[in-house]
């Protein structure tokens, strides 16, 4: 499986465990209110709500846009820079028509359209590379939106027939093996359908037919082309392939080629506009609940979301401000800071993680059940690469005993003074603003790192989280939530 898209290759200063054993900053994760876990993108199964361009924002349904090739049919790309094209309008002269020519109308005579009026044609140009649909000889259109003349591949045929013939062959192992099946019930004296009992139907028998001979049919009886088969004379390079001058203004590049699959031209005289691709919007389901994650707006003009449980808004964030030199087996002073996103009042305790405890532990809430085998069966088809994020803490945290208390977040508190009074430990808690607060604690790396050693050390995070969910119609219930977090502090130094 490939890097998923914008996580970087290097270890964040900051990062939250998943349930599947997976490490994450806290941007790139889920929470799940439902189940009260952390979800990372392999946690949650996706679905496709709507398709639409992302030029003319028009909405397609998923018959069209399959008969379409998931393509909009007025918006196009530049063949040759990939910028959406733009319509241009230009006016051309027209020839003067002869009284035979013309058509008969009951117009009057004082309406009649002067026939050398010049007459207003349209074609495509990008703004980007100046390339036009000039270029390589597409007629003007009369109209501004569609009517572009469609480029037919030679291979299209040929292409269709090999999909029924591999169609015909899927659905061919498929009747086996239901056959196969249907024998082991008949042999034990229970049927599975009613054909089974009542004998085969001309559908059946057809298909057994078919299947026993060589030559694959359609349903209509029609013969269906053989499956693609190697050239054995393929066609000789040009004489002069290696004496002549290439001109590298008039070759397309790679990009260009693999943009039109279907035709992969080779000089620029024969790029075509591609009809652009559609986008869709998804929702996001928690794999062992099934409830939505994520859920955007049907509309797709709209940026907002239905339902956007986004980890960001739900779990404390924690920052690493400042970390003294780090060196092996002497303690360094560590300085965290703590924000609540939330808008209920929450309780943080920070707890020392062993170093042997690599994995998030199951002791979360005795209100949440277990995890189901489809998230463990899920997290081992991951790449070996994403699969064994195996981070070694090699450091001790020692952190506060007490308590931390942070309060619901008020966008309106930066031009209102603080009124919370807290009695906090000035030798614990640095400053404390709205719902925000700086917390000081020791860190003491190994005694067997040298100079250049990356240093990570890891906490249980505990907080109080008020569910919003509404479970019981008289107030909102409040869980006690723990998950892991793994700081890296950065480069052991030299004593």
């Amino acid at each position: 499986m490939s890097i998923p898209a914008g996580y970087p290759v290097e270890r964040a200063g900051v990062e939250y465990g998943c349930r599947c054993g997976q490490r994450r900053p806290l941007t790139h994760l889920y929470f799940c209110r439902h189940c009260l876990h952390l979800r990372c993108p392999y946690c949650i199964s996706h679905e496709v709500d709507s398709l639409y361009c992302a030029n003319c924002l028009e909405n397609m349904p998923s018959s069209e846009a399959r008969l379409k090739k998931n393509r909009c049919g007025s918006c196009f790309d530049c063949p040759s820079c990939f910028h959406t094209l733009s319509t241009r309008a230009t006016s051309i002269q027209t020839k003067h028509s002869s009284a035979k020519d013309e058509p008969k109308t009951d117009a009057k005579p004082d309406s009649k359209v002067d026939p050398k009026a010049p007459k207003k044609m349209y074609y495509l140009s990008c703004f980007n590379c100046r390339w036009t649909s000039r270029d390589v000889g597409m007629p003007d259109q009369p109209v501004a939106t569609g009517g572009w003349p469609e480029q037919t591949s030679i291979y299209s045929q040929r292409i269709s027939q090999l999909q029924d013939h591999y169609k015909a062959l899927a659905l061919q192992e498929k009747q086996s093996k239901l056959e196969k099946e249907r024998k082991k019930f008949i042999m034990s004296g229970k049927y599975m359908t009613l054909t089974d009992k009542i004998g085969l139907t001309s559908a059946m028998a057809r298909a057994r037919v078919t299947g026993s001979s060589s030559l694959i049919t359609t349903g209509d009886g029609a013969p269906i082309a053989g499956p693609a088969t190697p050239n054995a004379n393929p066609n000789d390079l040009p004489a002069d392939i290696f004496t002549k001058e290439v001109n590298l203004k008039y070759v397309t590049n790679m990009e260009q080629r693999l943009i039109q699959p279907e035709y992969q031209p080779a000089t620029v005289d024969k790029l075509f506009p591609s009809a652009k691709q559609l986008f869709i919007k998804r929702s996001q389901r928690c794999r062992q609940c099934d409830h939505n994650v994520t859920k955007p707006e049907y509309n797709p003009g709209s940026i907002k979301f239905k339902i956007q449980l986004f980890a960001y808004y739900h779990i404390p964030e924690i920052r690493i401000i400042s970390c003294e030199p780090l060196k092996s087996g002497k303690s360094s002073c560590l300085v965290l800071k703590l924000s609540n996103p939330t808008g209920h009042e929450t309780f943080i305790n920070l707890q020392a993680l062993a170093i042997e405890a690599t994995v998030t532990p199951e002791e979360t809430s005795e209100e949440v059940k277990p995890e189901n085998e489809e998230i463990k069966s899920r997290s081992q088809e991951i790449d070996n690469e994403f699969a064994k994020m195996e981070i070694t803490c090699n450091a001790k945290l020692v952190p506060p005993e007490e308590k931390l208390c942070l309060p619901q977040r008020d966008d309106a508190s930066e031009y209102v003074e603080d009124t919370h009074n807290y009695n906090d430990d000035t030798k614990v808690v640095v400053w404390r603003k709205s719902n925000k607060l700086a917390v000081k604690m020791e860190v003491v790396p190994d005694d067997n790192l040298t100079a250049g050693d990356d240093v990570c050390v890891g906490c249980v995070l505990s907080y109080t989280y008020t569910n919003t969910v509404a479970s019981t119609p008289r107030a909102p219930s409040t869980h006690t939530v723990s998950l892991n977090v793994y700081l890296h502090l950065g480069k052991a130094v030299e004593e």
